[in-house]
């Protein structure tokens, strides 16, 4: 009876709740950010995406990063349709790449090109050109167009005839002389010195130059490189420099345009003959150690526009110095991107420049709080079935049993007969026939043994919980919907294990439903405007706080054996009786069914997340962000800063925090806060009882995919998948980075 009385009580619930549910309704906004709209745009004709399918699933935060990759400044923190749809996803809704109009889908907006006097168009062939007050962008088949084309690659290569400064020592058994190529420095740099005993020199390129019009008239053109602040080698050479005074010999350096093409796969002599123009050929001198370049180019691309697809080469000069001689600058790897080298472009495409077409935001959508029966229950004050609608009838298993005897055949020197030895001797049945109704054998005689017994399922059926004859508890927990397991725990109850990596806050929502929204038990709801697509560890998303912001989650400690199931007995006035009082109501908590996750007093628990700075660090550990644990109690609090654990891996870096809970503890709170002025981003928080042990997982929202799995000390292990859905690369997140252990590839002959 207990059983019924409590559903029948989150039914209500439910219907209750339904009531406040919203609906959604389309309306026009004529608001618009020219100033992200149109490089936004302009990247999209330029790298030829305007027309990606829905299907493709690529959020706005993706479009945003490529685009600021590719050297179109985007920043959607100060363009309101960017910040509101950054985790949603851009796709074209036109599909001829020439025509009178074009639209597409930003999130739950829609922008809309049209053409002047309904002219036909191909829309690869436009570039912005203004904006108005209203926010409409303006756009012709020519204008004055600047772009920033990255150096994406570089590779250097040294010559070593004998020990030095630089290179103490040698490799044992080395072949005179000692080469060796490297692309993982943050540097584009070239040195010499006179005895021979070493060089170096840097090629580099910036391969989206290559997408440079051929018809493209160039108005100006400069080559940009940063001195690197560390020096040549921080603790001999600090400079980056060495300067033109003091030595008669010259330029230590020069700069040079391949007119070959090099790669990652050519040896130091491979390097050398790559085909190099000695007639750009500009010898570099600084009079300061830190000074940066500005190298003019404009000519070499009036003479020939493709005369940079090829890269460059920092070249050491022979300067007949006994000393070392070198110039540093930062490469494309190097921490602070503003100082990361570029090639600016400044050109115009021959063709009409007058206004042809108009883009601007169409509709987006709004919502309006509407009253829903959409929750509607069938468990009202009337009479109801409740097998029909799922009450009763449920069966599930309950407990599992084993049997345990010793065989018919004992004896090993006996000789055996398989076909028909090894029945277990003196079996009985599980179940017996008494009194015409089927009765368990009593289990301590009969040697039934059981070894598990499920205490919790979820809404769907599926197991959430289970414990041995010993006591000891393993634990499922589910997301995206209840459907597929995001964590299992060894040795922990469902209500002391927690899981969060941001995965799911999207999953299956359609914009204009948020009716009857799944519970959880470890809930970040009030956050997901936070949910950002730009950074993750793990999967897609990652909670981001801005500057000086924090967010956080409590949840009550219980005492073990405790319950926070609790129920409300409201009353009302008797009308009909002065001074009397009826019942109106009784209402449940959100633990009726399922316990909320609420730890244990008097025990350990194990606090780990990852931690990402928008800024890199160029320390050991991030120190502007705080993962804050207090706990709660009748008499004072207690406050405990989580600690980093390891080093800094692909910018994130893993905290950890053993916790003991005090017996008179009441609540738990973890606040994740950033300290400074700069965004952090928090991923896969995980909590759990020290002596448990999790793995949890993150699926692609998308297709459900597994894309990682995170083992018990909270490293992940990444799955990556080809366009078809097939598995080619396996990753292995450790604490000297990540590593690549298996990659495959498979292809279908044609016939």
């Amino acid at each position: 009876m207990k059983r019924y009385f409590f559903i029948l009580i989150f039914s209500l619930l439910q219907f209750i709740a339904g009531s406040g549910n919203k609906l959604y309704a389309q309306s026009t906004t004529s608001s618009c950010a020219c100033s992200c709209l149109k490089p936004l745009f302009d990247y999209l004709v330029a790298s030829r995406r305007l027309f990606i399918k829905q299907t493709d699933h690529i959020t706005v935060s993706t479009l945003v990063r490529d685009a600021n990759r590719a050297g179109f400044r985007v920043s959607y923190t100060g363009c309101p349709i960017l910040t509101k749809n950054i985790n949603k996803y851009f796709y074209a809704l036109t599909t001829t790449e020439t025509g009178n109009s074009y639209k597409a889908m930003f999130g739950d907006c829609s922008i809309v090109l049209t053409t002047t006097n309904n002219a036909s168009v191909s829309f690869y062939n436009l570039f912005t050109q203004s904006c108005d007050n209203t926010g409409s962008v303006y756009l012709a088949y020519n204008g004055i167009r600047q772009k920033r084309y990255f150096i994406n690659r570089s590779i250097s290569a040294y010559k070593v005839i004998h020990a030095n400064d630089i290179f103490p020592e040698l490799p044992a058994g080395y072949r005179y002389p000692y080469v060796i190529t490297d692309t993982t420095t943050g540097s584009i740099y070239a040195a010499d010195r006179n005895d021979s005993s070493y060089m170096a020199m840097t090629f580099f390129s910036a391969d989206s130059i290559k997408s440079l019009p051929s018809n493209a008239k160039v108005i100006s053109a400069g080559l940009h490189l940063f001195a690197k602040p560390e020096g040549y080698r921080p603790t001999t050479y600090p400079n980056a420099h060495t300067t033109l005074a003091g030595t008669n010999y010259g330029p230590s350096s020069s700069l040079l345009v391949c007119y070959d093409a090099w790669n990652y796969g050519m040896n130091f002599y491979r390097l050398l003959i790559v085909g190099q123009d000695f007639y750009t050929k500009i010898d570099l001198g600084f009079d300061a150690p830190d000074e940066d370049l500005v190298l003019d180019l404009t000519d070499r691309l009036i003479t020939d526009i493709r005369a940079l697809d090829y890269g460059f080469v920092l070249k050491y000069n022979d300067i007949g110095d006994s000393s070392l001689r070198y110039n540093t600058f930062c490469n494309q790897k190097y921490s602070d991107e503003s100082k990361r080298p570029f090639i600016d472009v400044v050109y115009s495409v021959t063709g009409d420049s007058t206004i042809v077409a108009q883009l601007k935001i169409d509709s987006c959508y709004s919502c309006t709080e509407k009253s829903s029966t959409i929750c509607y229950s069938a468990v009202t004050d009337t009479s109801v079935n409740p097998f029909t609608y799922g009450i009763a009838g449920n069966w599930r298993a309950y407990r599992s049993y084993a049997y345990y005897n010793d065989r018919s055949e004992t004896d090993p020197s006996q000789y055996t007969n398989i076909r028909k030895y090894g029945t277990i001797k003196d079996y009985s049945d599980f179940w017996k026939l008494v009194d015409g109704a089927w009765q368990p054998q009593n289990t301590d005689s009969a040697r039934w043994v059981w070894n598990s017994e499920i205490t919790l399922h979820n809404r769907r059926g599926f197991e959430l919980e289970n414990k041995d004859p010993l006591g000891r508890f393993n634990t499922g927990l589910y997301g995206y919907d209840d459907a597929l397991p995001t964590a299992v725990v060894q040795n922990a109850r469902y209500r002391e294990a927690a899981f969060e990596g941001f995965e799911d806050y999207y999953y299956g929502a359609n914009p204009c439903d948020s009716a009857c929204t799944t519970s959880r038990s470890f809930d970040f709801s009030s956050y997901k405007d936070n949910l950002d697509t730009t950074e993750q560890h793990t999967g897609r998303y990652s909670l981001r706080i801005a500057g000086n912001k924090s967010a956080g989650i409590s949840a009550n400690i219980l005492a073990d054996g405790g319950d926070d199931f609790s129920l409300a007995f409201n009353t009302a006035n008797n009308n009909c009786s002065a001074g009397g009082v009826v019942l109106k109501g009784i209402k449940a908590n959100k633990d009726v069914l399922l316990p909320g996750f609420s730890p244990l007093a008097g025990k350990k628990i194990v606090v780990s997340a990852w931690v990402k700075e928008a800024q890199d660090c160029k320390g050991e550990s991030y120190v502007n962000n705080q993962i804050n644990i207090i706990i709660a109690r009748a008499s004072s609090n207690i406050a405990i800063v989580a600690k980093p654990q390891g080093a800094i891996i692909e910018g994130w870096q893993r905290y950890e925090q053993v916790i003991e809970l005090p017996a008179d503890a009441t609540v738990l709170t973890v606040n994740m806060q950033a300290t400074g002025t700069g965004t952090v981003y928090f991923d896969d928080l995980r909590i759990h009882p020290y002596n448990a042990n999790m793995k949890s997982f993150v699926y692609n929202p998308e297709n459900l995919r597994l894309m990682a799995e995170l083992d018990e000390n909270n490293y992940a292990t990444m799955y990556e998948y080809d366009d078809d859905g097939t598995l080619i690369r396996l990753k292995k997140e450790t604490e000297r980075g990540i590593k690549t252990i298996t990659e495959t590839r498979s292809a279908l002959l044609k016939e």
